[in-house]
């Protein structure tokens, strides 16, 4: 799965456990640009950076949730591999979204090989 089909697949998951149509506006403009993407960026194998990424944006635009404290996301010798990424890396681990490689290394570049369970612990 790519960033554009699990954007779509997150929104459509949402939309139908909710009942709740979402707008353009209500997503924001970074979720759009994903979602009317034809080109290479958004098409290439998913990984962490960008699926915390996805699904921080919605957080922020669709949920309107505040961001936590980083807590025990400090720990992560990598998080700060990716400066535009680390918040949402933190956010994500922190509400259980997407798992570490161990306690130490979050692994953002790694290919998500199960992106359904993380769509499910989100939805």
């Amino acid at each position: 799965m790519n960033a554009n089909e699990f954007t779509k697949e997150l929104i459509t998951r949402y939309q139908k456990n909710n009942g709740r149509e979402l707008s353009y506006e209500d997503l924001g403009s970074f979720l759009c640009e994903i979602i009317e993407s034809n080109g290479g960026l958004y098409s290439v194998p998913l990984n962490k950076k960008t699926a915390a990424r996805i699904i921080h944006e919605f957080q922020k635009n669709v949920l309107k949730l505040p961001d936590l404290d980083w807590g025990d996301a400090t720990a992560f010798l990598d998080i700060y591999d990716c400066k535009v990424c680390a918040n949402a890396l933190a956010q994500c681990y922190l509400r259980g979204y997407i798992s570490p490689v161990n306690e130490k290394i979050i692994g953002g570049d790694e290919i998500i090989t199960d992106p359904e369970s993380i769509i499910s612990r989100f939805c």
